[in-house]
């Protein structure tokens, strides 16, 4: 980024973009910055909106790659179904970052059941009008290890690589099957569910792709990616509620067989991150880590089953 984007520049950028009828009383609040963004909260006269500025240098993570583009198309299409929040501009910032602003309805209360969870993910899952020029992800079983296999792949000195390998559930295990495609969020958890005034919105659009429903299943019951997210893990049977919940049981049969695969991929890559990022970013490298023991727990704990 060539200059830092003020809370005062981006204000004035804001006025050229938002139909704000009464900037006077519009509150500009910066959020907590995460390893790509940086948002603010607008609260204006009966109306929020937030606004994420993306960091560059972003859009090579071997798993999640953040694309902007992805997002902002993903929301114009998904707020017509209430999936998702109303795009309100995608634009670059004074700074030359992209920007992008979605808008809701100020919300009622800030508790997201987890039977309201499965039935929105579900929803989203049913969805047939297809959502352009988003990225193919791996998808089932045999293509997630994969992925998980060249990602270790690019640590081939690290001793704990060595050891996550012995955990890496067999390729026989689960016979192949063709990829399903369609659109999945890649990052669903409760931490990505927004409470508005007119219901339930998924956001956190960055890092979906063209993938197999059962991504996001795996990352609702993920336990790294709950910490990742600032969040507790889910316990049994909460965990247990969400599938009953779901609703298309098809797909929850294809995730219980080929769960341990991305809970594994998704250990792999915490490793990654963590032995990556240990000398520019040990705050986010010790994250990681607490994320990789956390799945690495739960794939001991699925193979005594």
């Amino acid at each position: 980024m060539s200059e830092r984007l003020s809370d005062e520049d981006l204000l004035g950028f804001l006025k050229t973009l938002l139909p704000v009828e009464d900037w006077s009383a519009a509150k500009l609040r910066p959020l907590p910055v995460n390893y790509t963004c940086r948002f603010w909260w607008l609260d204006a006269t009966g109306r929020v909106y937030l606004i994420k500025e993306f960091f560059p240098g972003n859009e090579e993570n071997p798993l999640y790659p953040t694309l902007p583009e992805q997002e902002a198309d993903a929301l114009s299409v998904l707020a017509r179904y209430d999936l998702a929040p109303e795009l309100e501009a995608f634009a670059q910032s004074p700074a030359g970052t992209p920007i992008l602003v979605y808008g809701y309805a100020p919300r009622r209360e800030e508790e997201i059941e987890v039977g309201e969870a499965a039935e929105l993910i579900g929803r989203f899952a049913a969805l047939d009008e297809p959502i352009p020029s988003h990225q193919v992800v791996p998808s089932g079983y045999h293509e997630v290890l994969k992925s998980g296999d060249d990602m270790l792949a690019l640590i081939p000195q690290s001793r704990k690589a060595a050891n996550l390998m012995r955990l890496r559930p067999e390729t026989g295990a689960v016979p192949r099957r063709e990829p399903v495609r369609s659109l999945v969020h890649r990052s669903f958890c409760l931490g990505t569910i927004l409470a508005t005034g007119d219901g339930a919105r998924l956001i956190d659009w960055q890092f979906a792709g063209l993938g197999d429903p059962v991504e996001d299943i795996a990352c609702f019951v993920s336990p790294g990616l709950a910490m990742l997210y600032g969040l507790h893990p889910l316990v049994a049977h909460v965990e247990d509620m969400f599938l009953e919940h779901y609703p298309h049981q098809e797909t929850v049969e294809r995730f219980l067989e080929d769960r341990t695969a991305y809970h594994w991929r998704l250990a792999a890559y915490c490793l990654l991150r963590h032995e990556t990022l240990s000398t520019s970013n040990a705050p986010a490298a010790r994250a990681y880590g607490r994320a990789l023991e956390e799945e690495v727990d739960l794939l001991l704990r699925l193979r005594q089953r």
